[in-house]
């Protein structure tokens, strides 16, 4: 009786994928998955004791992951020595041509004096 007991627990829930194959299915541990689901932002369902996670929310997770692991290997954009942010290139041509304009008016201004 007790294996027909044991054989009537196992649901089968479709689509819905319990610990030991959501753990398996994305690599993880099944004591991490128990222990971290939440902290890692894996969405799950509690069906009575049962907890079970869809495979979209586990498809989810991974591009989530694949995401932020090409972000972090993107090359960052750093300034090189003697540039900073305020006088880029573009901006210290402005201000030297605004020194020439301003040394012109006041030489013609002197001439017209």
């Amino acid at each position: 009786m007790s294996a027909a007991k044991s054989g009537a627990l196992e649901i089968e829930f479709h689509g819905l994928l319990r610990y030991p194959e959501a753990a398996a299915y994305i690599g993880l541990a099944e004591g991490t998955l128990r222990n971290q689901h939440e902290a890692l932002g894996i969405r799950s369902l509690k069906i009575g004791r049962i907890r079970c996670f869809r495979i979209e929310d586990l498809d989810d997770f991974i591009a989530r992951k694949i995401l932020e692991t090409e972000r972090k290997q993107l090359p960052k954009k750093r300034r090189g020595r003697g540039e900073s942010l305020v006088f880029s290139p573009d901006f210290s041509f402005w201000i030297v041509i605004a020194a020439l304009v301003l040394v012109a008016l006041i030489r013609l201004s002197e001439m017209t004096a």
